[in-house]
């Protein structure tokens, strides 16, 4: 029997936030729904954070500090804590993030709403400031969908994730224990996780929306959204590594011809995106996915495989 008001394990992860970290925090304690369990991360920061930390939680009694000896990065770090939790729900705060007090509640108030095992994440809206480039802009404003003005669609998504005809706020999701449990939580290869994440959640689960700004997000400079628009280098090859990984799965997980095309444009996209900055080795290996496509697949059918 579904409970009512389930725990839910918010994780915020930390590296070196020490200007952002206590703002989050705050906004976990602030939130109206109560039966919250908060676990804080510190990836081996080099600043004060965990001082910070510290300090918060002896003076709110509330949240358990979890801090990595190594720099483990984010999807080893969750998927750690997520194994030291007890929530029935999960959410994945990053330090320079800030939850909206009725952010939790609203979320749990759809998953009790749609009693179904089948659902995996309720998310919405968020208001973004991009500090690298000043800009100040509501997700679904910035990114809006191809038959809905500002607005996702719900359910079996599946085939829009994989190219982005549909897309997902990940800072403002709430994931449901189970299914990430299910799906052997995030892929610990990949320097960023919600993508992949996502195309293996919705291959079997419903995905609903709020039609609300649930989340606060500050994009840093460095963060990992802005290197997808920055030159190659280690870290923005890793990156763009994950995404092809992701890709790679999708030719796995497809079911009939129309998730095949939509691989395709996905892979299209990521052509165009890896020849502005001349990286041959993943050129190569996304047209190698794609003659897999064209050659190998061609005679499936529209139905299933």
């Amino acid at each position: 029997m579904q409970k009512t008001n389930p725990i839910v394990t918010v994780i915020c992860t930390c590296f070196n936030h020490r200007n952002f970290i206590k703002i989050a925090l705050d906004s976990v304690l602030n939130q109206s729904y109560k039966n919250i369990e908060l676990l804080i991360i510190d990836d081996c920061s080099k600043d004060d954070s965990v001082q910070i930390i510290k300090h918060w939680i002896d003076n709110n009694n509330f949240g358990t500090l979890i801090k990595n000896k190594n720099n483990l990065g984010l999807t080893k770090s969750f998927n750690n804590a997520v194994s030291k939790s007890k929530g029935d729900y999960l959410i994945d705060l990053s330090a320079d993030d800030e939850l909206l007090p009725h952010c939790i509640a609203l979320q749990i108030s759809v998953f009790n709403a749609y009693k179904t095992e089948k659902i995996g994440i309720v998310y919405g809206n968020a208001s973004v400031i991009n500090k690298s480039t000043d800009e100040k802009y509501v997700f679904f404003n910035r990114f809006s969908q191809e038959k809905k003005a500002s607005s996702p669609k719900d359910g079996f998504i599946y085939k829009e994730l994989i190219d982005h005809s549909n897309t997902i706020c990940s800072v403002s999701a709430m994931i449901k224990r189970n299914a990430f449990i299910a799906l052997g939580g995030y892929d610990e290869r990949l320097i960023y996780e919600d993508y992949d994440f996502w195309l293996r959640l919705a291959r079997t689960y419903y995905i609903l929306y709020i039609d609300e700004v649930l989340v606060n997000r500050i994009k840093l400079e460095n963060s990992l959204g802005n290197l997808n628009y920055k030159g190659i280098d280690k870290k923005n090859y890793k990156f763009k590594q994950a995404t092809y990984l992701a890709v790679k799965k999708t030719l796995a997980m497809n079911k009939n011809k129309e998730e095949d095309q939509a691989t395709m444009r996905k892979i299209q996209l990521e052509i165009t995106v890896n020849l502005k900055i001349l990286n041959l080795q993943l050129l190569l290996k996304y047209a190698v996915l794609l003659l897999n496509i064209l050659l190998i697949r061609r005679h499936f059918k529209t139905t299933t495989f």
